[in-house]
């Protein structure tokens, strides 16, 4: 009987320690957290906006002659060059944008061939960044901006002559970039494909985005690459998000899907809310976008600040 026990004991604390030890080996479940696509839509809108202000100053820049050119605010034009049958625009920022809102440094340069004019359909430019930092004089966030991208004038015309024979312009932006943020020195992957269709008349103008960028089966991408933190992310635009110039071109409506795959973190950001989290209507302007997320069967909505 004793030693009938004894193989008792021993047989239950063996199958104890084994299940103790398996338990351990299992990996723990990952907890449901918005927090990592709540940055990522703060960042994607203040990236946006940093490159939307550098397009429209090309597209200042093309469309002025040299002598009498209308640079943009805090920006000098160093040179222009000649290379391979093309012309260089050398620009270098260092100052405040004519908001006032963004300090601004670092150079771009402007690559059109010799025999093209911004203002005809389809033509292309290159812009190529070199430390383009951006510092937000409210929050002192801080981007730095490398790489390249094609700027396509995909109507003709120019935005200044909106309702004076001219109902739309169209352009195109096609982006390869690296982003770093806050001083941080780790350089993060950033794809732009953006399609941009303003309208209105002058003072009231607005543009509509959309994305066409394709990457592994996913379409209608208006960006994607690694964030902050260095995951995986997709933006994907479900309805346009349209701008206007009368709200301090702030997301007035439109829908994004923004999409963690690995972390199967998804979410849905709506703009055109107000500070009561009720929809805007009529002339009023946003101050806040709706963000529904949902991961691992857990969901929330929360209402950020633009």
């Amino acid at each position: 009987k004793l030693l009938k026990i004894s193989r008792l004991l021993l047989i239950f604390f063996f199958t104890v320690a084994v299940s103790t030890a398996c338990k351990k080996d299992e990996p723990e479940k990952i907890q449901p957290d918005s927090s990592p696509v709540q940055q990522l839509s703060r960042d994607d809108n203040s990236i946006e906006g940093n490159l939307d202000a550098v397009f429209a100053d090309v597209a200042l820049v093309l469309t002025t002659s040299v002598k009498k050119m209308d640079l943009p605010c805090g920006a000098t034009l160093d040179s222009v060059g000649e290379l391979n049958n093309k012309f260089i625009f050398y620009l270098t920022y260092n100052g405040l944008n004519c908001q006032e809102n963004r300090y601004r440094t670092g150079e771009i340069w402007i690559t059109i061939k010799k025999n093209d004019n911004w203002l005809n359909k389809n033509t292309k430019v290159d812009v190529h960044f070199f430390d383009y930092e951006v510092t937000n004089v409210f929050n002192n966030s801080k981007t730095v901006t490398n790489g390249s991208a094609d700027y396509t004038n995909v109507s003709g015309g120019i935005i200044a002559l909106l309702g004076s024979g001219i109902n739309t312009v169209i352009h195109r932006i096609n982006a390869n970039l690296e982003i770093t943020f806050d001083g941080d020195s780790e350089r993060r992957d950033w794809k732009l494909h953006k399609m941009l269709v303003y309208s209105g008349t002058s003072g009231n103008l607005q543009v509509a985005v959309n994305g066409f960028g394709n990457q592994q089966g996913q379409n209608n991408l208006l960006s994607w690459g690694t964030d902050r933190e260095g995951r995986n992310f997709r933006v994907q635009c479900d309805e346009s998000v349209v701008y206007r110039q009368a709200c301090q071109w702030l997301p007035s409506s439109g829908i994004l899907r923004y999409t963690y795959p690995q972390e199967a973190l998804l979410a849905t950001v709506t703009f055109g809310y107000n500070d009561n989290n009720e929809p805007i209507s009529g002339p009023e302007c946003p101050t806040r976008y709706k963000l529904d997320w949902g991961q691992h069967g857990q969901s929330g909505t929360i209402f950020i600040p633009l």
